[in-house]
């Protein structure tokens, strides 16, 4: 029996997949840059720091989507640049802070309910 990654098929696939999401792949990437940068003073362990740029960089990842979503939705035009710039933004702030913006937007709506 064949394994999936022995056949040229399976890496055709894989390399087609990785082309059809660049450019989210790249934002991705940008925002576990600039996490990784912004907890390189950090005294937390490196197994936070790495969970923190995977976290990051999934959060980037459907940036793009995201935007696009909003801009459907509020009736906006966001320049081209707008989901690498989130995607620097999430890097930057790191998960911590978001979570901690969500969550006080979930009891503020709670309140007001």
């Amino acid at each position: 029996m064949k394994m999936p990654e022995k056949t040229p098929g399976f890496w055709i696939a894989v390399l087609a997949w990785l082309q059809g999401y660049q450019t989210d792949l790249g934002y991705a990437i940008l925002a576990a840059l600039f996490s990784f940068l912004r907890n390189a003073w950090a005294k937390y362990p490196w197994s936070r720091r790495l969970l923190d740029a995977m976290s990051c960089s999934a959060l980037a990842f459907f940036a793009k989507p995201l935007l696009m979503l909003v801009e459907h939705v509020l009736g906006w035009s966001l320049p081209a640049e707008a989901p690498q710039a989130l995607a620097i933004y999430i890097g930057y702030v790191g998960t911590d802070y978001i979570r901690e913006r969500i969550k006080a937007f979930t009891r503020r709506k709670n309140q007001e309910s």
